[in-house]
């Protein structure tokens, strides 16, 4: 459990009493706060980030995740779970930047491939992946343009039935494509290119990558054979998204960052899914806490951290009681139709 700009027993009194009785019970809780909160007493690990740079600790640490956890050895539980409820399979086309390099794109759609895929209702709103034992590129349900349209009723839902989605195209990829990245750790704040390579095939003419693979990309998660500026390990100060890089601006050391990224990652891969971030207004009060908070979101996302239970919590009243809410007329539905479920979805 990490309680991160959360000062639990002051802000969220209510709540307290779970994480005091989760870590009797042998639960290891962190705090992330850069002053001595009250919340850090209860704490196994207090991680003392510098005010407003939350988001360059979570990035270093969903470095280490995507290392160790993705490339360097695959992890079935994160793998089946970023396939089955995420888009990180996905396709998305790369639009030409000049001098042989590209930038991300819009995602490939059911309206981009030659028909009959093109032709289907609502077609430019239906995203497409590649399936792994076919090779060939797919519309599974679950889209936005599954939802409206009589023809399509039933069929927005993530039941992937027989595909499985290719993760990345790097296995077999006969081409790779530079793609400029940006990044704003700049002295004046100015963004620039950061240049990282991606493996890309050819659909319908469209050249494309897999979101999993800008992912990996704009970590600077490297690997064999991709064109690009590569961090040479966790200690590259000069490379973005290194705990190294984000030493310099957060103060907390590389091997911290590391190592607490490392643990809540085989904590979840241990548990199937069972560690959490609380989130509190503490990281909220800053210019583009926005990207804080999806810093936060992907990394329990890829770890397989959002269905088994809702395991990022915050501190918005107003969303906890929706969600409770919302939970509790989804349980209501219980095993009916899709189409219940998602009535009783609609509600709330």
């Amino acid at each position: 459990l990490i309680m991160w700009g959360s000062n639990v027993p002051m802000t969220r009194t209510p709540d307290a009493h779970w994480m005091t009785e989760a870590r009797y019970r042998g639960q290891k809780v962190v705090a992330v706060a850069p002053d001595y909160a009250e919340n850090v007493k209860f704490a196994d690990e207090w991680v003392t980030a510098a005010p407003g740079t939350d988001g360059a600790l979570a990035m270093a640490m969903g470095h280490v995740v995507l290392k160790e956890f993705f490339v360097d050895r695959e992890t079935p539980y994160f793998t089946e779970y970023v396939k089955t409820y995420t888009d990180l399979p996905y396709l998305v086309k790369l639009d030409e930047a000049g001098g042989g390099t590209y930038t991300a794109g819009k995602f490939l759609t059911a309206a981009d491939l030659a028909p009959p895929a093109a032709a289907e209702a609502n077609a430019a709103f239906k995203t497409v992946l590649i399936d792994s034992r076919t090779g060939e590129p797919v519309v599974p349900k679950g889209s936005l343009g599954h939802r409206f349209g009589d023809t399509d009723v039933g069929r927005w839902n993530l039941e992937l039935g027989d595909v499985d989605p290719l993760l990345s195209l790097i296995d077999g990829a006969a081409e790779t494509a530079m793609v400029r990245m940006p990044r704003f750790d700049t002295p004046d704040g100015a963004a620039v290119d950061l240049p990282r390579g991606v493996p890309i095939r050819r659909v319908d003419g469209h050249l494309v990558t897999t979101v999993f693979d800008l992912l990996l990309a704009q970590y600077g998660v490297g690997r064999d054979g991709l064109p690009g500026q590569w961090a040479s390990g966790y200690d590259d100060a000069e490379s973005p998204y290194t705990p190294a890089w984000q030493e310099l601006i957060t103060g907390v050391p590389s091997a911290t960052a590391a190592r607490i990224g490392r643990e809540f990652a085989a904590n979840a891969e241990e548990s199937r899914g069972r560690s959490m971030i609380v989130m509190g207004a503490g990281t909220n009060h800053w210019f583009h806490s926005d990207t804080f908070s999806r810093s936060q979101q992907l990394g329990l996302v890829m770890m397989g951290q959002a269905i088994p239970a809702i395991q990022w919590k915050t501190m918005s009243g107003a969303f906890v009681t929706m969600t409770a809410n919302l939970a509790q007329a989804i349980f209501a539905a219980g095993a009916a139709s899709d189409q219940a479920i998602f009535a009783a979805a609609e509600q709330h």
